[in-house]
């Protein structure tokens, strides 16, 4: 029978051993988890072998052995390697022999009174000790949903007919949901910039940031994420919202609050320039051109030290002109890049010739960090789909995720994100689950 030994070396990464001369290193993506990458890739090797594997599976300094048949099931199972005996420990002989009495002078005791000012009562002192900074009796952490029934699927029907609580499979494209929203709810090192930029207008940039905002809030709580309409004149973001904003409740006022209070601004003054969603989620409105100005770098910039005391993540929706100051800041602050891309050449090569500016001038660590989307729409053309995917991964972007039509955002009317299609509500999810992991996996 032959072995596996397989360190899970993060939250997303695991090393295997004995499946060839050198080690193998295994990556969850898309939304799956580590331990279902293991179990798919000990069943292939198990398949391969056309016989059953033992896997050996470390995690956290505690170990599990798992034996793998080629029909796929897995079972636990005890090492077959023969268990090592104890070496028997020689007793101890004295190191010299003495064949006579041994003598030993010593003071005469004596009553001699204790000193001056002893506590002869006293008890000893125990050596402090450090508390521990979690008690062995605490109960373990539950993570989100993972013992939750399936509601999906068919075993979802049959724990609503039946009343059952049945799991999801684990490579289930429920639980590939659920591991998402784990991780979008996961730890970030700081505030953060998603930019949504693409030249070409008319291609989803707004309806793609206002989904991305809402679904980021509805998992991490309201008021944790903000999208700020830094195009230079004349953005749409207050035209697709739920609810609109007021007069005053744009970019302008929020930088002009901010000179006037040096510092910080506190929450209670932050929310009148903020257009709060059903959702949680906050917009800031864009510059319409009434104070006679386009927005430029030093001004989307101050809008962002403003917001960066307040929320966690900041989502750019930028304009067309690439000239413009606005649109340099939010692509070279980006921490994540989105390129929205419809299946039309136009479209395709606006995206295209920009992602290739970017890479020449702020270099490969740019295009390490861009998520290109692909959508769906009306006049779509499916023949480019190869060329423009296999054009952008030579340009070396992190991934090309794609996203189903969706009628609400084509329509040009205001989104309420409960409305969207369940099918574009997932697709968010997983986009926002790959933002939150390429912010965190830069940070480490």
């Amino acid at each position: 029978m032959s072995t596996l030994a397989i360190e899970i070396t993060s939250e997303r990464t695991a090393l295997v051993s004995g499946a060839g001369d050198e080690k193998v290193e295994l990556s969850a993506e898309n939304g799956q988890s580590i331990h279902a990458v293991i179990a798919q890739f000990s069943r292939q090797h198990s398949a391969d072998a056309g016989s059953p594997v033992e896997v050996t599976v470390q995690e956290a300094g505690r170990s599990r052995q798992l034996t793998v048949a080629p029909d796929g099931k897995v079972a636990q199972s005890l090492p077959t390697g023969p268990i090592p005996a104890p070496a028997d420990t020689p007793p101890t002989q004295p190191d010299h022999r003495v064949d006579e009495p041994v003598t030993m002078a010593m003071t005469p005791l004596g009553d001699s009174p204790p000193p001056v000012g002893a506590d002869t009562h006293a008890r000893p002192v125990p050596a402090a000790r450090t508390p521990a900074s979690t008690s062995v009796l605490a109960a373990p952490e539950i993570a989100a949903g993972s013992h939750e029934p399936a509601r999906t699927g068919l075993r979802g029907r049959l724990n609503t007919i039946l009343n059952l609580r049945i799991a999801p499979k684990p490579e289930s494209a429920e639980m590939r949901h659920r591991a998402a929203i784990a991780s979008i709810i996961g730890p970030l090192p700081g505030f953060s910039i998603v930019t949504i930029a693409n030249p070409k207008g008319g291609v989803g940039k707004t309806p793609l940031a206002v989904g991305l905002n809402a679904i980021i809030a509805e998992h991490r709580g309201a008021a944790t994420t903000v999208c700020v309409d830094v195009a230079d004149v004349g953005g749409s973001l207050a035209d697709r919202v739920s609810i609109p904003p007021r007069d005053g409740h744009d970019v302008r006022s929020l930088i002009a609050a901010g000179a006037a209070e040096p510092g910080s601004i506190r929450p209670s003054a932050l929310s009148q320039y903020l257009t709060r969603q059903p959702g949680g989620d906050d917009i800031v409105a864009g510059n319409n051109g009434a104070h006679g100005s386009s927005l430029g770098y030093d001004d989307a910039h101050a809008a962002a030290q403003i917001l960066s005391q307040h929320r966690e993540i900041l989502i750019a929706d930028t304009g067309n002109n690439r000239l413009a100051g606005s649109w340099h800041w939010a692509t070279t602050h980006a921490d994540v890049l989105l390129v929205p891309v419809p299946l039309r050449r136009d479209a395709a090569a606006a995206a295209h010739r920009m992602l290739l500016d970017l890479a020449a001038t702020a270099g490969p660590a740019m295009m390490a960090r861009t998520i290109v989307v692909i959508t769906d729409g009306p006049g779509d053309a499916p023949m480019v789909e190869i060329d423009a995917v296999e054009a952008f991964l030579d340009a070396g972007v992190h991934s090309v995720a794609r996203m189903p039509f969706e009628p609400r955002f084509a329509s040009g009317e205001r989104i309420a994100p409960s409305k969207l299609r369940r099918s574009t509500t997932e697709a968010l999810t997983v986009i926002a689950s790959t933002v939150i992991d390429l912010i965190a996996h830069a940070a480490a």
